[in-house]
């Protein structure tokens, strides 16, 4: 019988803590960067504009437009304070959302005891690779704030039932986190942070009936006397103090620390958004939006996600926490296709019991292979099956795009009319059958585990990098281009011309102060009006007839020049583009999905059109009006 001696995984601890300290300083790093570079050069979203208005117009009294109502307060509070310290810009507003990202990314430390080191990791290095996290970071998503409510809410309740048996007394800062998380979740972070509270509930509600009806019978509970009233009011009495510190926090954060009383007013705007939620989608998304990113973006999470569930109950190793992960996915799912008012951004609802349960399918790809007499895999065999895996798809997914490209030449949705490439169908073929009869022949010299082991990793790390370029190109790259489902309403690079080219205007006519006259035809939370935020001179109009004569005017673009009662020169601007996949054929879709790409763009422009009086434009300075 043959004796296999395992090497210890870790020889001197204290060294392999500080290994351990120095990647997790490594992923926190790398999360600040992806999170950073280039954050102000990306113009705001129209889903950004509203919050970042309300906080602007509450720290700048003399800004233009009216004040707004935020339906985030925390991120109506950090913006503010970003405001405050910073100055107004993009960076600013997104700034403190794109670190609590990063923070996110390194949450699952906070689990650590429970998951292990090795799945922690795992854990971490994927969410700081998910393009829906990352999308979700660098625009200011408050659900960014809502899912780092949730996790803490759920590590303070997981410790309390951890040390249940200790004094109340150690246990009420603990109390106090889980209060202050609760609060914060429900009462400050966004609508849809209502929607993941209850997500969240039905998840511990199947995990624990889940758990019971698979535990052995505990005789001990039998035994356990019922509390007494005395008891029960002990435990009423153990959460005043944290309920009181919940009550002082919500109130603290809402008002800006007492300084905008105003502030209160935004929890009843979140309650009033999340009731408009129930039955009207936000503009530009599609029915069940979170579902339809989540597929679109991060596909192979849930491959890899099921196949860790599966694995999981074949070898009966389910735990409460995985439980808990698949009941969180489950009713995720189901408040998508439910909640009409969810965003693009909340597809993270779906991502962090996906990625929790990946890495139980990464726990079995990195488990030793058993040695027999039949035969004994190295080590390094899976990761050459995986390397092979990874060449075989990157030629199956290279060809495939270039199969689906040649789609684009059809005249009609049918595949009759489709003259195919013919090389990408012979190599799409030729991968399939490689990765095929690979599999059999590499099982049959290093066994089914193996290979399957080696396949999985290969489409790990396939799946991580793909990911995370289509999410960087969301973000940043591609981040006007309409047909990227993040952004269907996409806003144009031209908006940041039309900022800079109204601060040459300001230069020449009142010295480099944002104190000229303009007359502004747009929405006052829209982007026009984030452009134009610091001009305090700024009119909002809503008749054309109230722009006759005005030096400068910003209006929508019309079919004919407006009749301004003058002459006037006009430079158009694009500020928004939009697209709706509806409109393609179906045959385009693969295209669509791989490459962004489709036969017909039916792109739609909205353009505004900055007007400038003949004589402002031949560099005559304008005269303030004389008073009286």
């Amino acid at each position: 019988m043959q004796t296999v001696v395992t090497a210890p995984v870790i020889e001197r601890p204290g060294l392999a803590i500080r290994l351990e300290t120095v990647v997790y300083f490594l992923i926190i790093a790398f999360a600040l960067v992806f999170r950073l570079v280039n954050l102000g050069g990306v113009p705001m979203s129209e889903g950004e504009t509203h919050q970042a208005l309300a906080a602007y117009r509450a720290i700048v009294p003399d800004s233009s437009g009216i004040a707004l109502t935020p339906t985030s307060p925390i991120l109506f509070a950090l913006q503010g304070l970003s405001f405050g310290l910073i100055g107004g810009s993009e960076f600013a507003a997104r700034l403190l959302t794109a670190i609590g990202g990063a923070l996110l990314v390194i949450s699952p430390l906070l689990f650590r005891r429970e998951l292990g080191s090795t799945r922690t990791f795992v854990f971490s290095l994927l969410l700081l690779l998910s393009p829906v996290e990352l999308v979700a970071s660098r625009f200011s998503a408050p659900v960014i704030w809502s899912m780092i409510f949730a996790i803490l809410l759920l590590w303070s309740i997981w410790s309390l039932r951890r040390s249940r048996d200790t004094d109340d007394d150690s246990n009420v800062w603990i109390k106090s986190l889980a209060a202050v998380s609760a609060a914060g979740l429900i009462l400050l972070s966004e609508p849809g942070g209502i929607v993941l509270t209850l997500i969240l509930i039905g998840a511990a509600l199947v995990a624990f009936v889940w758990d019971r009806q698979t535990r052995p019978f505990d005789f001990d509970a039998v035994d356990e006397k019922p509390k007494t009233s005395d008891s029960s009011r002990d435990v009423i009495s153990g959460w005043s103090v944290p309920l009181i510190v919940a009550v002082t926090f919500v109130i603290l954060v809402a008002t800006g620390i007492l300084l905008y009383p105003a502030g209160l007013n935004a929890i009843g705007e979140l309650f009033t958004a999340f009731g408009v939620g129930l039955n009207q989608a936000p503009v530009g998304s599609l029915q069940s939006f979170p579902l339809v990113i989540s597929l679109f973006y991060e596909p192979f999470w849930w491959a890899l996600a099921i196949a860790g569930i599966i694995v999981l109950i074949n070898r009966h190793a389910l735990t409460l926490i995985d439980r808990f992960l698949i009941g969180w996915l489950v009713f995720a799912v189901l408040a998508s296709l439910v909640y009409d008012g969810a965003d693009a951004v909340h597809a993270l609802w779906l991502t962090v019991p996906l990625i929790g349960l990946t890495t139980s399918a990464v726990l079995a790809m990195l488990a030793p292979v058993r040695s027999t007499d039949v035969f004994a895999p190295p080590v390094r065999a899976r990761w050459i099956i995986a390397a092979a895996a990874i060449a075989v798809i990157t030629v199956f997914t290279m060809s495939a795009q270039a199969l689906a490209r040649s789609m684009l030449n059809s005249t009609g949705d049918s595949l009759m009319t489709v003259t195919p490439n013919a090389n990408s169908v012979i190599l799409v073929i030729v991968s399939l059958m490689f990765m095929l009869i690979g599999f059999f022949l590499v099982a049959s010299v290093w066994g089914n585990k193996t290979s399957l082991q080696g396949i999985g990793l290969g489409v790990l790390i396939f799946g991580v990098l793909t990911s995370f370029g289509s999410g960087w190109s969301a973000a940043v790259s591609d981040n006007e281009n309409p047909r990227e489902p993040f952004h269907f309403y996409a806003t144009s690079q031209d908006v940041m011309l039309l900022r800079e080219t109204l601060h040459e205007l300001a230069e020449r006519n009142s010295g480099g102060f944002n104190a000229m006259p303009l007359t502004v035809m747009a929405p006052q939370d829209g982007v026009i009006a984030w452009i134009v935020r610091d001009f305090s001179k700024a009119e909002y109009i809503t008749d054309l007839r109230d722009a006759v004569g005005d030096p400068i005017a910003l209006l929508p673009s019309f079919e004919e020049p407006p009749a301004l009662g003058t002459s006037y020169v006009g430079q158009d601007f694009i500020t928004r583009r939009t697209w709706t996949p509806t409109t393609i054929y179906t045959i385009d879709t693969p295209t669509w999905w791989m490459q962004r790409h489709a036969r017909f763009s039916w792109m739609t422009l909205d353009t505004s059109v900055l007007w400038l009086r003949q004589d402002v434009y031949e560099g005559t300075r304008i005269e303030e009006p004389a008073a009286g």
